[in-house]
């Protein structure tokens, strides 16, 4: 005969290898790749490849608009830009494009279509956060393609309010291999 003790024992024991089982189970079966770290200036930029999908996010301390760009040709021309802030504690997100060296404007203006799959703008503690998913190739001709393996030229800015019609306040660049 088993003691009163020794089966509470025996029962805690069978819990912890259930519990513990069920989370390593969890993790081995986790499709989600880890995210990718970049650091341009004071901009902190975390992506990863999510089958057609690029899912990202942009972070810098600002209590301002925060934006990301993909493969400009000069300044800001020819680049697809995701640009998030936090109006009257709403989340905008606006898919553009960079249609001039210093201009851009919603993809839906220009003849195309907004093509964030998902986003999210948020802040907190004096840092502006931009998530989002988009796809690698829309197929919109005011997105850029993006291609696993290739290098794509980032750009970063960030505004002193959150319009994100004024200008920039700070700003970066980095190429990396996506």
């Amino acid at each position: 005969m088993i003691s009163r003790r020794a089966a509470v024992a025996a029962t805690a024991l069978c819990l912890a290898a259930v519990f513990t089982f069920g989370q390593d189970s969890a993790a081995a079966t986790s499709k989600e790749p880890p995210m990718k770290t970049v650091i341009a200036g004071k901009f902190t930029f975390n992506y990863r490849i999510d089958g057609a999908n690029l899912v990202a996010k942009v972070s810098c301390k600002t209590n301002g608009w925060i934006a990301v760009g993909f493969n400009p040709k000069s300044a800001m021309q020819g680049a697809n830009l995701i640009l998030g802030s936090v109006i009257d504690g709403k989340a905008v997100v606006s898919d553009e494009f960079g249609d001039g060296m210093f201009t851009h404007a919603p993809d839906t203006v220009l003849g195309g279509t907004n093509n964030i799959i998902a986003g999210d703008c948020t802040q907190a503690s004096g840092v502006t956060t931009l998530s989002f998913t988009i796809p690698l190739d829309s197929g919109d001709p005011k997105d850029v393609k993006l291609v696993p393996g290739a290098k794509v030229k980032l750009i970063f800015a960030t505004g002193a309010t959150n319009d994100i019609k004024k200008k920039h306040k700070d700003d970066a660049t980095k190429t990396i291999t996506l």
